[in-house]
């Protein structure tokens, strides 16, 4: 899934790259959404991490923050950093002061959501809301595991309903003319955040670590393959909700991770989605770079199927490769780091 989510952004910002810096044909329409990319990592982060958190209070009747925040920062902020600081060097784009401070803290989505963006790497903003949820949901967790872990998963819940129909609230009042830009910022940033879809990844985590009785629905493999379906076609053909469309598709990757994970369903990975999913962190953080340099490197020549088969083979090619150096060279230094600091139970990859 990380595999599939990773090279759908590239297909996505090649478009749209295309788009804002050259003069010819896009096929937007064509690809499925990279935002539904970012969706599912959402999800995926959620889970992942909220299991992990659950199983480990689970044995030792605390959560150790120190190791928590140690392993989450040796895993995405050396990384995170030097794309920063190789975008500034190599792509000229003149970020103000304002966009330095939020993109080198934890608030690149904020940045993003104001128009400061950090444009030689637009993609960070994620990485801002996952670094936000990392930070505070581990101490939310264990205060309500100590106090009452039978409410946990209404919290949740009231959370994801409630967090959901914020933003429609803020355009009902700006609509009656309350604070109309104020409202249309914070709007803008709810959009940056969407922490109520890695709501729904934590919910199925909690579920799961707790073996929920419903989650056993998912594990059957015509279950597995209908979710599937559903949700391919969706996102392939770009069908979309009309009303929470994000929040829709992050059901759909709920569910479907449920009935991936299940022990009677199909093993859908394979060597290589095994390898592009280890390597898809450096997928993500490099690509953008990649593609500017080439378009500016590649010059356009008028033959629009020449020159997309050039931008495509050479921006996936390298981003490949780059990504697999940067794992075995760069990244997994850190991540020998990081294991020595983790729960027993904790992924390699996680």
């Amino acid at each position: 899934m990380r595999a599939i989510a990773a090279l759908i952004v590239v297909f996505g910002h090649i478009e749209l790259a295309k788009s804002r810096y050259l003069n010819i044909e896009v096929y937007n329409d064509y690809f499925p959404s990279g935002r539904l990319s970012v969706i599912l990592f959402f999800v995926l982060s959620g889970f992942l991490i909220s299991y992990l958190l659950i199983k480990e209070f689970e044995v030792t009747k605390t959560i150790s923050f120190k190791r928590f925040y140690l392993r989450r920062i040796l895993r995405i902020l050396p990384l995170y950093y030097l794309v920063l600081l190789l975008s500034a060097v190599l792509i000229s784009a003149n970020p103000s002061s304002l966009s330095y401070f939020l993109c080198f803290t934890i608030f690149p989505n904020i940045a993003h959501a104001i128009g400061e963006g950090w444009s030689s790497s637009p993609q960070i903003w994620s990485i801002g809301v996952e670094e936000q949820f990392y930070l505070i949901w581990p101490v939310f967790l264990y205060i309500i595991m100590r106090i009452n872990p039978k409410s946990l998963t209404y919290l949740l819940f009231i959370f994801i309903i409630g967090f959901t129909v914020l933003p429609h609230f803020l355009g009902f009042l700006k609509l009656r003319d309350f604070h109309y830009e104020v409202m249309t910022t914070f709007e803008k940033i709810i959009s940056a955040t969407k922490y109520n879809c890695i709501a729904i990844g934590v919910f199925i985590g909690v579920a799961y670590a707790k073996r929920k009785h419903w989650i056993n629905v998912f594990n059957n493999n015509y279950v597995f393959v209908f979710i599937s379906l559903i949700t391919s076609l969706m996102w392939f053909l770009r069908l979309e909700f009309k009303y929470f469309n994000d929040e829709g598709f992050a059901l759909l990757f709920a569910f479907l991770i449920l009935s991936i994970i299940g022990p009677k369903t199909y093993d859908i990975d394979s060597s290589i989605t095994r390898f592009l999913g280890q390597i898809s962190y450096g997928i993500y953080m490099y690509h953008w770079i990649i593609i500017l340099l080439i378009i500016n490197y590649i010059p356009y020549n008028g033959d629009v199927l020449v020159y997309n088969i050039q931008l495509y083979s050479a921006t996936f090619g390298i981003t490949i490769f780059i990504s697999w150096l940067s794992y075995n060279l760069f990244e997994k230094r850190f991540i020998n780091l990081k294991q020595k600091n983790s729960f027993k139970t904790t992924s390699k990859n996680s």
